[in-house]
């Protein structure tokens, strides 16, 4: 009896010690959990810093942090020492507040995760470590208490888009975002006349990237100090898009969503003023924003529109009157591509040709350009975010057209097919214009992990031979347009400015990270850069290094919409404000 006595007295002291130990904060092992937080910090830091692609964002915004968090997990089941209950009971509470994150979106709240899961894991740690000193108890609710804090603060952000690198953009739910801001835009009833001339002439920007859409702007020579930035003449706000002007004389003309109406819009150039109006009833939202995406082009006294949910129209540019409209799904028996129809049409002769990414020969379909009846449909590609682009190689007039499927040329007048180069992608779609380097040469962009290459194009007899010249995966171009400048071109590798040798492919210099759209200053050897985080950065064009010379806040907000030089006036604009700079003028090169 004695006996069993003295044994259940041990066992209940066992019980005791084992309980008091349990409630003992000192008895957590810790050390291993900070080490994965520092580890993780540190690889987190450098894929931010070195990170070019947005695959390597996505590994550093989600990869790197699942990484951290599985080896969290077991540490906390394998080597903490916390209690088992407590142990279960914490990833409950952790996976439940992911999922409140989540659920608290309208859209897009797994894209959310990329902040909040390392600002629950990393700070839960940190929580459980300046609290050593404390009882078990106390720590267990202190991280809690935390997590609960991080919960509110995450519902309290809403996911407004994503960046090029695929990072969220986010902001705080009582505050109107760039959507909830353009529909309460009012639409005027706006239809003065803009006194145009027939055709483009010098210092004026008939379409998307120019009049020979490469972004090159001759004839131009301004200030490159910046010490006092350039002169703001006008800020408005303006309805979403990722539109970019077309500037003609005194007047400018862009595309924006206003509510549920789509919008053609023409103002004057020097005072931002409206002009005239054309709103049909369409939008698009998607992840990327809302808005149409292509460029207006001015020709011959007409404005040709494409709207992203696939809206073709004709406008007297004059007074915005509608001379004809089509609709891509209907005229190529598709839906809306994911992204929206993105394509700013051509026009070459008396055809306006657009891409629609159909695919089975109607991915490129031309319109006559006064009746706007259907000439021909062509090509392979689907899906596209590419324009076509006219080029004469080997002598030969064509359109040239990018998309997953490759490079496709199409003869102008029938769209009957010249010749073509599969490069086929299966991941994001190609969204670059092709870069002309030659009558013979041509280099074909790609994102993520296919680089670019450069093509030689001749014809032989009766057929084309195409040869490839080089391929390289140091050049990584996504949506973001390059250009073309004595042998060498500069652009972006992902987001990063970069140039290399268009002669070999091989990379002379990557500069900083600045997303966004470029133009060459021919005349000055300089680049002009606007990036996605709406800062205008001037670069010297040259190959031996990488050299920033000036930069200054433009405009405020996600800026994917490329920049505009015209008769002295620098114009910029994004999904939320457009704003207009006086160049400073200079008699001395830079």
């Amino acid at each position: 009896m004695a006996d069993i006595t003295n044994q259940n007295e041990a066992a209940a002291e066992t019980a005791h010690t084992e309980n008091n130990q349990q409630d003992n904060g000192s008895q957590v092992r810790i050390w291993p959990a900070v080490l994965i937080v520092l580890v993780y910090a540190a690889v987190a830091y450098g894929f931010s810093l070195l990170s070019s692609t947005a695959v390597q964002s996505v590994i550093g915004l989600a990869g790197v942090p699942l990484v951290a968090l599985v080896l969290l997990i077991i540490w906390w089941f394998a080597a903490s020492r916390v209690p088992m209950r407590d142990r279960m009971a914490g990833l409950v509470v952790f996976v439940a507040a992911q999922a409140v994150v989540v659920l608290s979106q309208k859209a897009n709240g797994p894209i959310l995760l990329a902040y909040s899961i390392p600002a629950m894991m990393t700070g839960a740690v940190a929580v459980l470590t300046i609290t050593f000193w404390l009882r078990w108890t106390a720590r267990r609710w202190a991280v809690v208490f935390y997590i609960l804090i991080c919960t509110g603060v995450f519902i309290a952000m809403r996911v407004d888009t994503v960046g090029g690198d695929l990072a969220p953009y986010v902001s705080w739910r009582w505050n109107a975002n760039a959507g909830e801001s353009a529909k309460t835009l009012p639409i005027p009833d706006v239809h003065n006349t803009a006194a145009l001339p027939e055709r483009p002439g010098p210092g004026d920007w008939p379409g998307f990237r120019g009049p020979h859409r490469d972004s090159h702007v001759v004839g131009v020579k301004f200030s490159t100090d910046w010490s006092t930035p350039p002169k703001e003449l006008w800020r408005m706000k303006i309805g979403e898009g990722w539109s970019s002007f077309a500037a003609m004389g005194d007047y400018i003309f862009t595309q924006e969503q206003r509510g549920n109406k789509e919008l053609v819009t023409c103002y004057l150039a020097t005072t931002g003023e409206m002009v005239w109006v054309n709103s049909v009833d369409a939008s698009r939202e998607d992840t990327m924003g809302e808005g149409p995406r292509a460029t207006p082009t001015f020709d011959q006294g007409k404005l040709f529109t494409q709207g992203a949910t696939g809206i073709i129209q004709c406008l007297d540019a004059a007074t915005g009157n509608t001379v004809w409209k089509r609709d891509l799904t209907k005229d190529t028996e598709m839906k809306v591509p994911t992204w929206g129809f993105s394509s700013s049409p051509l026009v070459t002769g008396d055809l306006a040709i657009t891409f629609s990414g159909k695919g089975d020969g109607k991915s490129a379909i031309a319109y006559h350009r006064l009746t706007g009846e259907v000439v021909w449909r062509a090509g392979h590609g689907s899906p596209v975010y590419s324009s076509p682009h006219f080029a004469v190689l080997d002598g030969i007039p064509q359109i040239l057209m990018t998309s997953d499927f490759g490079i496709e040329s199409f003869v102008p007048e029938t769209g009957a097919s010249l010749w073509e180069h599969p490069w086929k992608i299966k991941t994001t779609p190609r969204c670059v214009q092709p870069l002309l380097v030659s009558n013979e040469l041509v280099m074909v962009g790609t994102t993520f992990s296919l680089g670019s290459r450069l093509l030689r194009i001749q014809k032989k007899d009766a057929s084309w031979d195409i040869q490839g010249e080089w391929t390289t995966k140091k050049f990584r171009p996504y949506f973001n347009d390059s250009v073309l400048h004595k042998g060498y071109c500069y652009g972006f590798d992902g987001d990063r400015f970069a140039c290399i040798d268009i002669k070999t492919g091989d990379r002379k210099w990557d500069g900083n990270r600045y997303g966004g759209q470029v133009l060459l200053l021919d005349d000055m050897d300089t680049l002009l850069v606007l990036s996605e985080a709406g800062e205008v950065v001037l670069i010297q064009a040259i190959p031996d290094r990488f050299n920033e010379m000036a930069r200054f806040k433009a405009i405020s907000g996600k800026t994917w919409n490329h920049p505009v030089v015209a008769h002295g006036k620098l114009f910029v604009r994004n999904a939320e404000e457009a704003v207009c700079y006086e160049l400073p003028v200079s008699t001395t090169s830079p």
